[in-house]
């Protein structure tokens, strides 16, 4: 968080050192932990009551020149499960191996938490839960929610591919159809 430029630099000397740190395993454990480890927001967050304000809220980031997008919406985070908002540290983590490994300026990498509610009970139980303590909101809803999302993403920043990072089987492979003719997109 204090110097973004000493860790990137860091990180793309000693990528091999430093890959199982800033990625698999650790970035698992720190999104167990996300709620107790946060500190600054490195993103942005949406949440389904968000429908009807997504553009405005991506219009309102501090990044205004933005190549690569990673989302999740925390629903299967490696292995790991529903881990709602707290799985924002697997955009992060993402976002990071894309500016060490793949030269992208950190100003223009954005991760981004899609909030759905979680059917995790302790997370929802869980004072520190940074997310909504909903259960996870019903296809419709969701299909609203990314249409929009990734509408207004397009129009934000027109050049930006969106990675989608651990979203469930019952939605990932359906929004990979639903999105690639239209947007820069995978998953």
């Amino acid at each position: 968080d204090t110097n973004v430029t000493l860790f990137y630099s860091f990180l793309s000397k000693h990528m091999k050192e430093t890959l199982p740190i800033i990625y698999t395993p650790t970035v698992g454990e720190a999104c167990l932990r996300y709620g107790k480890l946060f500190r600054n927001d490195h993103g942005v967050y949406v949440t389904s009551m968000d429908i009807g304000n997504v553009k405005q809220i991506l219009q309102n980031s501090r990044k205004r020149n933005i190549d690569v997008i990673v989302v999740t919406d925390g629903s299967r985070i490696l292995g790991l499960g529903d881990l709602g908002t707290n799985g924002m540290g697997i955009s992060i983590g993402k976002c990071s191996l894309y500016v060490g490994g793949g030269g992208i300026h950190p100003g223009r990498v954005l991760p981004v938490m899609i909030d759905c509610g979680t059917n995790n009970e302790t997370l929802k139980n869980d004072p520190q839960y940074l997310g909504q303590r909903i259960g996870r909101i019903q296809d419709n809803e969701f299909y609203e929610l990314m249409d929009e999302f990734v509408q207004s993403a397009k129009e934000v920043w027109p050049n930006a591919v969106i990675q989608f990072e651990d979203f469930s089987n019952n939605h990932c492979f359906d929004m990979l159809e639903r999105y690639q003719k239209k947007y820069r997109c995978f998953n």
